[in-house]
């Protein structure tokens, strides 16, 4: 009954909570953060997987396909990918997954202890790069 009574104008879909240029801005700087942290990461990881001589290090550059080249090239079923998007299976999926980056890193000759420092923020970027450059 509640919404039968509502006013379902389109103005009201439309409207935003905050009208004012500085959200938009911040908005703006957001994306602009998230997809330079997109492109960089991918492109560590493309270099990463060319280093570790997979022919389709292209993978690096599309969503689903980039943990799929990461579950087959650290030893992992790449099938583990379908069980990201399962609730409870995903847990199970993402333990495999950091297995793979650890065995990825251990290829590469690195500390795979290094992964933990991945977890603090602007220092994954430079332990990313360490990975691919280093």
């Amino acid at each position: 009954m509640l919404l039968l009574n509502y006013n379902w104008h389109l103005n009201s879909f439309l409207a935003q909570s905050s009208s004012s240029s500085e959200s938009a801005g911040a908005n703006i700087v957001f994306l602009v953060f998230t997809l330079f942290g997109y492109l960089f990461s991918s492109y560590c990881f493309y270099n990463i997987y060319e280093k570790l001589g997979e022919e389709n290090a292209w993978f690096a550059w599309v969503p689903i396909l980039n943990n799929w080249i990461m579950y087959k090239v650290g030893g992992q079923s790449p099938w583990w990918v379908v069980g990201l998007f399962i609730p409870l299976v995903n847990i199970v999926a993402a333990v495999f997954l950091l297995m793979a980056l650890i065995k990825i890193v251990e290829k590469l000759g690195k500390n795979p202890w290094l992964i933990l420092l991945m977890i603090v923020p602007i220092v994954n970027f430079v332990i990313l790069y360490n990975f691919a450059f280093g």
